[in-house]
């Protein structure tokens, strides 16, 4: 399956939009780890935790092709965490919709396993962007790291990175999330990534 594929499936498996674009990258991303696949989407480090300019690019042509929409929604520049406020909305289109759904049939396996990984990111009820965003930044030095890190040493990670700094409350429910997504160790002493 080509990214291209696999972010239009996505989309179509959260029910055809997706608010923001870091939380489209993100999404794409944990997707990704729960199919197996993140290794062929192409994230590195960026501002806003793993980026992948491959996810973009298939964004990008699904717009040319009149498959997805995007909505701009302005506000203030940034908010306390420095996240971005001007949001880009995007939803599928009727004709990318109807392409979405047969893909679904000539790819059926990898169909599944993407509705799966989405009913289990969804199931796990993250309450915003942000934590997702530091859950995904967590994940992505864990994995580059190649090796459980304690939760203090990831912590500053990310402010080594220069990922702007974030509340307790935000890392511990984004560490939580990690538990429940990717079923990895969590106590202060261990995180995930590096093992799977």
């Amino acid at each position: 399956m080509t990214t291209y594929d696999f972010v239009h499936l996505v989309i179509y498996a959260v029910g055809g939009q997706i608010q923001g674009r870091t939380k489209l990258q993100k999404t794409v991303y944990f997707v990704g780890v729960l199919t197996g696949k993140i290794q062929d989407l192409g994230y590195r480090s960026h501002y806003y935790g793993p980026f992948s300019p491959a996810v973009a690019g298939a964004v990008q042509e699904l717009r040319g092709l009149k498959f997805l929409e995007q909505h701009v929604s302005t506000g203030d520049a940034f908010d306390e965490n420095e996240f971005e406020m001007t949001r880009y909305d995007y939803a599928l289109t009727p004709e990318g919709t109807q392409i979405a759904e047969e893909k679904t049939i000539q790819q059926a396996g990898e169909w599944e396993q993407i509705r799966a990984a989405i009913r289990r990111l969804e199931a796990a009820n993250i309450p915003d962007y942000v934590r997702l965003a530091i859950a995904a930044k967590t994940d992505l030095l864990t994995r580059q790291g190649g090796e459980h890190f304690p939760a203090d040493v990831l912590k500053q990670k990310t402010a080594e990175h220069g990922w702007k700094a974030f509340t307790e409350e935000q890392y511990f429910d984004a560490l939580r999330f990690l538990q429940t997504v990717i079923g990895c160790r969590l106590e202060p002493v261990s995180v995930c990534g590096a093992s799977t």
